[in-house]
């Protein structure tokens, strides 16, 4: 009953938050490409470590910037409420980004109801990732992951774990 209202609160301010307009939806179809001015197959970025959990910068919908924890656990990509907010607020999404409702088993075994939303762009480094599904947890304070929705998207991947990188491999 909480989510619902949760869910229900967020759609509201994301109504108010975005200007009207009509057309029909495209569909969410991802892929991915380098932005680098000269194309390569492997786009290198830096990590973070943090008593064995390793963040990177991820920028959402070519706006805000965020660490996320690169977890290879995770089935998909996750954010909380209050990154979704501020990009609410940045006008970076909206209502239309909404895709529904979905089930997720977190990491204590339980089962949670999360809203499910559409990134239109993520960007790591010189990777760039179109129609991106993100869960959004109603706990203000649950950790960003970046998960195989996103890691699924390239060839392949590995860590430098002495210069602190992760070599993405493109498709």
């Amino acid at each position: 009953m909480a989510n619902q209202r949760v869910v229900i609160l967020f759609s509201l301010v994301l109504l108010l938050c975005t200007a009207c307009g009509s057309g029909t939806k495209k569909p969410n179809i991802p892929f991915v490409e380098n932005s680098s001015e000269y194309y390569d197959e492997d786009v290198i970025v830096p990590f973070n470590d943090y008593a064995g959990v390793r963040t990177i910068q991820v920028k959402i919908n070519n706006c805000s910037e965020f660490p996320m924890i690169f977890d290879t656990g995770c089935s998909g990509m996750t954010l909380s409420i209050a990154e979704v907010y501020v990009l609410a607020k940045q006008g970076c999404i909206s209502a239309d980004d909404i895709e529904g409702y979905g089930y997720s088993t977190i990491a204590d075994g339980s089962i949670v109801q999360n809203m499910i939303i559409n990134l239109k762009q993520i960007q790591i480094g010189d990777l760039i990732c179109h129609n991106i599904r993100a869960s959004v947890s109603d706990n203000e304070n649950a950790p960003l992951l970046l998960g195989n929705g996103v890691l699924n998207q390239v060839e392949s991947f590995s860590t430098d774990n002495i210069n602190k990188t992760i070599k993405f491999h493109l498709k």
